[in-house]
Order: C-alpha cells, then sequence, then structure tokens
C-alpha cells in the first residue's frame, strides 16, 4: 500500500519557485508568494502551489483547472501543457522543461534554507538493496534521543516521495534522515542531488532492481550516488563486508569513512550476537574503541548490521556518542510494519511479516531470520516472486529453492509467478510445497494449512501483495497481547521529537 503523501506548509515567493526551477513566468496571479507546495490537485489549499506531473497513466495537467477551483495561487506546468490564457487559469503560472524536475528543485530550495538556518543541522541519506528501511527507521529511532528529527515516512522513497518528505520538513528538527531506492537509472543521483547529504550510508549492494541498470555492477553504480554526493566534510558509512560498496564508495570526496559490519577493520563492528528467538537479540558491538551491548528488539543477524550502519551514521551526524542506556531507550518502542516484523498470533504462533519487498538477499536473510525464531516450531514460508531482477530472475528464483531446503522448511507456500521454480526445487529436496497460482489463493491455502504453534515467514515483492497473507492468518488466529507494541515518543508523520527539555 503507498504511503500518503505529506501535506506542508513550505512557502515560497512566486520569485523564489522561478529562480529555483529556472522556469518562466508565464502568467502573473493576485499573489506572490504559496503557503504550500502539492502534487495531488485534491490536496490544493488556498494560496497553495500545484505542480503537474506527468506519470505513466496520468497527466497532471489535466487536473490543473481543478487545482485553481480549489484556491491554487500558482500553477507549475510543463512549457505547452496548458493554455495560459485560458480564462480557467486566474492564477500565476511558471513553466518549466520538465515538472519532476522542478518538485525537486524546490525541495532542494527548501532544504537548503533549513540547514543555512542552523548551521548543527544535518542530513543523513541511506540506501541500499535490503535492509535500508530497517536502517532509516533504526536511525531515525537513535537521533531522536539527540533532538528532534524528521524522517522518511513508509515507502516515499523515489524522486515523487523524498521531495514530498523533504517540503514536510518542520522548521525546528535539527536532524533529517532519508531513504533513497531505485527502479530507473539515475534515481538516487537525482535525489541525491537534491538532499546534499552530510553522511551517506550503503547498506549493501545485491542484485535488486537489477533491470535495465546492467546486473550487480550497475546496482554498485546507481548507489553509489549518495556517495558521489558527499563533500569534503562528509561522512561515508560504509559496508566492510561488501566489496561493491566498498566500491562504490571509492568516488566519494568525503574525508571521513566509517566501516560498519563483520571485518575486523570495522569502526562499527558487531562482535557477536546472542538470539532471543522473537523477542530479537543481544548485540556486543565495538564502536570507536568502546564495547556496547544492547537489547535489538528485531531478530537476524542482517538487522544487527543494520544497528551497526545506522549507529556509525547517527554519532557521525550528531558528534555524540551514544550509551548502552541510551540506545536501549531509543529501540524500546521500535516497530517495524512489513519489515521483519514480528507478530505473535493465538495459540502460540509467530508470524514473521516481512512484505514489504524482496530480492535474492533478503530472501536468505528472512530465511535464515524464520531458522532463529521457529526454534522447535514447524516452518512454513509464503513466498511470492521476486520482481525486477531482469535477465538473472529465472537462475536467482530457481536457487532460492536450495535456501529454502537449506532453512529446513517443512512447508513452502508460493503465490504465483516465477516463485514456482523454487518451490519446484526445494520440492527435489524434500520440502513439501503447494503452488499457488496468485496471492489470494496463496492465503486460502496458508489459512488452512498453517497451524497453531507454527512459525510463519511471510514474504514478496512489493507488487505480490503479501501482506494478504499476514492479514488472514492474523483473522484465523487473532493477535495475542504479546504482539501489541507501544509507540510512545514517536509521532505521526514521520517525526521523532528528541529527548525532553
Amino acid at each position: 500500500m503507498a504511503t500518503p503523501i505529506p501535506a506542508n506548509t513550505a512557502r515560497f515567493s512566486i520569485d523564489d519557485v522561478v529562480r529555483a526551477t529556472k522556469g518562466v513566468l508565464a502568467k502573473s496571479g493576485s499573489k506572490r508568494e504559496v503557503v504550500s507546495v502539492t502534487t495531488d490537485s485534491r490536496a490544493v489549499v488556498p494560496g497553495g502551489a500545484f505542480v503537474a506531473l506527468r506519470g505513466a497513466s496520468h497527466d497532471g495537467h489535466a487536473f490543473a483547472a481543478g487545482a485553481v477551483e480549489r484556491g491554487a495561487a500558482l500553477l507549475v506546468v510543463e512549457r505547452g501543457g496548458i493554455d495560459v490564457q485560458d480564462a480557467r487559469f486566474s492564477c500565476a503560472v511558471v513553466e518549466v522543461d520538465d515538472t519532476l524536475a522542478a518538485w525537486g528543485d524546490l525541495a532542494r530550495a527548501r532544504v537548503e534554507g533549513w540547514r543555512t538556518a542552523d548551521a548543527r543541522r544535518r542530513i543523513v541519506a541511506i540506501t541500499g538493496s535490503a535492509g535500508k528501511t530497517t536502517t532509516k527507521e533504526l536511525t531515525a529511532a537513535l537521533l531522536g534521543v539527540v533532538d528532534k528529527t524528521h524522517f522518511t515516512a513508509g515507502n516515499l522513497n523515489n524522486r515523487i516521495g523524498m521531495p514530498a518528505v523533504v517540503l514536510a520538513l518542520p522548521d525546528d528538527c535539527r536532524f533529517l534522515v532519508l531513504e533513497m531506492g531505485m527502479s530507473v537509472p539515475g534515481e538516487i543521483d537525482a535525489m541525491a542531488t537534491i538532499a546534499r547529504p552530510d553522511v551517506a550510508v550503503v547498506t549493501n549492494v545485491l542484485v535488486a532492481h537489477a533491470e535495465g541498470v546492467g546486473g550487480r555492477e550497475g546496482v554498485m553504480r546507481e548507489k553509489g550516488g549518495v556517495y558521489r554526493a558527499l563533500g569534503e566534510q562528509g561522512v561515508a558509512v560504509i559496508n566492510g563486508d561488501d566489496d561493491f560498496v566498498i566500491r562504490a564508495a571509492e568516488g566519494a570526496h568525503a574525508k571521513q569513512k566509517e566501516i560498519f559490519g563483520l571485518a575486523e577493520h570495522a569502526t562499527y563492528r558487531l562482535v557477536r550476537r546472542e538470539p532471543l528467538g522473537a523477542d530479537g537479540s543481544r548485540v556486543h558491538l565495538a564502536c570507536k574503541g568502546r564495547e556496547l551491548v544492547v537489547h535489538l528488539p528485531l531478530p537476524g543477524e542482517a538487522a544487527a548490521i543494520d544497528l551497526a550502519a545506522a549507529l556509525a551514521a547517527i554519532e557521525a551526524a550528531s558528534g555524540e556518542l551514544l550509551s548502552s542506556e541510551r540506545i536501549d531507550a531509543a529501540l524500546a518502542n521500535l516497530q517495524l510494519v512489513g519489515r521483519a516484523s514480528v507478530k505473535h498470533l493465538a495459540g502460540d504462533t509467530v508470524v514473521l511479516d516481512d512484505t514489504y519487498n524482496a530480492n535474492p538477499g533478503s530472501m536468505r536473510a528472512a530465511l535464515a531470520t524464520l531458522v532463529e525464531i521457529a526454534g522447535t516450531r514447524r516452518r512454513i514460508a509464503v513466498l511470492g516472486e521476486m520482481k525486477e531482477l531482469g535477465p538473472l530472475a529465472e537462475a536467482e528464483h530457481a536457487a532460492l529453492g536450495d535456501v529454502i531446503a537449506d532453512a529446513g522448511v517443512h512447508l513452502a507456500i508460493g503465490c504465483g509467478g516465477l516463485i514456482s521454480l523454487a518451490l519446484e526445487r526445494a520440492a527435489a529436496r524434500g520440502v513439501e510445497v503447494v503452488s499457488a497460482s496468485s496471492t489470494a489463493e496463496a492465503a486460502r491455502e496458508s489459512m488452512s494449512r498453517v497451524l497453531p504453534g507454527d512459525a510463519v515467514l511471510v514474504k514478496g515483492s512489493r507488487s505480490v501483495g503479501a501482506e494478504k497473507v499476514v492479514a488472514v492468518l492474523s483473522e484465523v488466529l487473532p493477535f495475542s497481547p504479546k504482539s501489541a507494541s507501544s509507540s510512545e515518543g514517536e509521532a505521526p508523520g514521520g517525526l521523532h521529537r528528541g529527548p525532553s527539555r
């Protein structure tokens, strides 16, 4: 499910808009400034600006008149996109070459103004093939104990969503944490140019979203955009266990580099981990000459490495070294939806909800986590296809079958598509499989086959809609009280309040 675009109160004079977008004032209006900016004509407020984006299935220019009816004081349109002499367009009109670029230009102007108002303000940019959302959430939670932090909500990590997060940035925040995803070449470069981060993190470089960028080498080149955007005073946070990330960082201008991971030379090193089943793990970290022991409420080694990355990022951004006690306090109420979150259902059934997305690396990590939380429970994996793998898709799905078998999965249920190749390989190695033709059918099969006391992994690419399986299981086996967790200390809309003053 798409995350709603947040409302904002970003004010710009009409002249500011022209300068930021390098546009032309094609028509003057009665207002000299706007009180907000949006790409949704339905969300226009009186005195706001409407940016008319063109998409694969819609054209915002067709809704420009409706935006004016709702009180828009400014339209930002592409040249020739509307007839500016049309009486319906009674407000100011700025024409640009590309409205998507203009949307980003306005976000860049907003963040530059915010940054220059306080020299202590810092921006952290996070990308990677797997773990970037978990790392973003951990980073935001940890920075939240230092000072007020604004961060990417949900999946607003593309060229439309990320500028929306920036435009909603409150004036009194000290830190901004931005997640950057990739589906087309040049996307991360464009977003990193908007944000110009002070700290950049690449969690890993795997075969994910490889379609159209040239395999893992291409993914490395694209993800490296966050490092290339750093200035000399910036900090590159690098996965010391991933040669592709190390290579991606070679083009960074940043003089300071922090290494995270399992490698002996890592400045933020995962020393060891004590698994606590569905309750996460006790993590031992060696960080900048000190040892930290903290409780991470997320299971699996991958999450512990994400914590090391987040800690490196926040200490670089804030200049503060956090104690184990402050880290525990920051993570106590951490809750991730659809990203390796554990749900305790009736009858001691445990569901590992990792339905947000999937690629070969994250599938392997999720199956390893299933083993960890299952203990003596029967292991069930309900899996959907891994999208956007290009020419590697069939081979990667077939190879996943061996990972399923190696994880000791007792029953694997597929949601249709290429995941059937994984099930065929797993079945050949003795795993019981059910190859459903769709996610809806997989949900019905799960409803009849999952038993009290089972441990169930549900995972697939976003478009598979595997969260439907979790919803069905939650209805059949309602949540137990243990699965409820407090969100006290976190404000809605991607904002951590920071410490009490």
